[in-house]
C-alpha cells in the first residue's frame, strides 16, 4: 500500500513539473496566434518608434581610459519638435552606474544595425558611438521613468499616449528589443484587475503597476505597452517568472501613472 501511494506521489509530482515546463510556452504560443493581426498591425505601423538605448561608460586609469558598452534596453518615441524626437523609458535604464567617470546615453533607431561583437570581436564602443547621444530630460525614480531626447533626420514614427489605463481583459501589445533581438512585438491581456504597489528593491518607492501577458524580457525594460489603437498604455519596468525562469507575467507602469509624471516635469502635458 506504501509503495502505490509513493508511486501515486512522484506521479503527480512529475505531472505537475511537466505543466510548469511546458505551460508557460503554451500560453505564449496561444497569444502569439490568437493576436496575430495585432502583431502585425503593431510592427507595420508603430515599429519605427521603438528604440534601443544604449549606455557607454567611461572609466579613467593610470595612463588609460576604458569604455563600457551595456547590453541595452528600450524605449517609445512619443513627442517631436522639428528633428528633435523625445522618448519614454525607465528610469533605472538611464540611471548612471556607481564607479565610472561619465555616462552617455545612445539612441538607437528601429532600423540601426546593432555590433555583432562575436563577427568583429573589437571596437564595439566605436561603432555605437556613431548614433545620437541622449539629452536626459526628465527622471523620477519615485515612478521609475524617463524622458530623454536626442536629434536625428531620420523619419520615426511618434506614438500618442492614451487618455486613459486599460482594463482588466483588454488586449496589449509590447514592443521592444529583447537581448540580442531588435523590434520584437508580442500581444496579450492585461491580467490585474486593479493596480498593485510595487516596491523598487531598496524599499524606498513603490511603483503603481499593472500586469499583462504580453512576453517581456531582459531589454524590455522602458518598452511600450500599446493598445489596440496603437497608443501607448504602459511602460514596461519589467516581468516575472517561475522557478524554471520562464516567463510569467510583465510589469508596466499604467499611462494614468505616465501622465502625472510628464505634469510634474515643468508642467508639461501631451495629447
Amino acid at each position: 500500500m506504501k509503495n502505490k501511494t509513493k508511486k501515486r506521489t512522484i506521479i503527480i509530482l512529475v505531472i505537475v513539473i511537466i505543466i510548469t515546463i511546458f505551460l508557460p510556452s503554451i500560453k505564449l504560443l496561444y497569444n502569439q496566434t490568437m493576436h496575430r493581426e495585432f502583431i502585425e498591425k503593431v510592427a507595420n505601423n508603430s515599429i519605427t518608434a521603438n528604440i534601443k538605448i544604449i549606455q557607454l561608460t567611461y572609466e579613467s586609469g593610470y595612463n588609460s581610459t576604458s569604455t563600457g558598452v551595456s547590453a541595452g534596453a528600450s524605449g517609445v518615441i512619443f513627442h517631436r519638435e522639428d528633428n528633435k524626437y523625445f522618448a519614454l523609458t525607465a528610469n533605472h535604464v538611464i540611471a548612471e552606474l556607481e564607479g565610472v567617470d561619465r555616462t552617455e546615453i545612445i539612441a538607437m533607431g528601429f532600423d540601426d544595425i546593432d555590433f555583432d561583437i562575436d563577427k568583429f570581436g573589437s571596437g564595439v564602443a566605436n561603432h555605437y558611438k556613431q548614433f545620437p547621444v541622449c539629452m536626459i530630460e526628465y527622471t523620477s525614480e519615485k515612478y521609475d521613468l524617463a524622458v530623454i531626447s536626442f536629434v536625428s533626420d531620420e523619419e520615426y514614427a511618434v506614438l500618442p499616449l492614451a487618455e486613459s489605463a486599460p482594463k482588466y481583459g483588454n488586449k496589449v501589445a509590447s514592443m521592444s528589443n529583447p537581448y540580442g533581438e531588435r523590434n520584437i512585438v508580442t500581444a496579450g491581456r492585461i491580467k490585474s484587475k486593479k493596480n498593485w504597489n510595487y516596491e523598487d528593491e531598496s524599499g524606498k518607492f513603490q511603483y503603481q503597476i499593472m500586469n499583462h501577458s504580453a512576453l517581456t524580457s531582459a531589454g524590455s525594460s522602458g518598452s511600450a505597452l500599446l493598445n489596440k489603437d496603437l497608443e501607448i498604455v504602459g511602460i514596461n519596468l519589467g516581468g516575472n517568472e517561475n522557478l524554471f525562469r520562464q516567463f510569467v507575467s510583465g510589469m508596466a507602469i499604467p499611462i494614468d501613472q505616465v501622465h502625472v509624471f510628464l505634469e510634474e516635469w515643468n508642467g508639461n502635458t501631451f495629447p
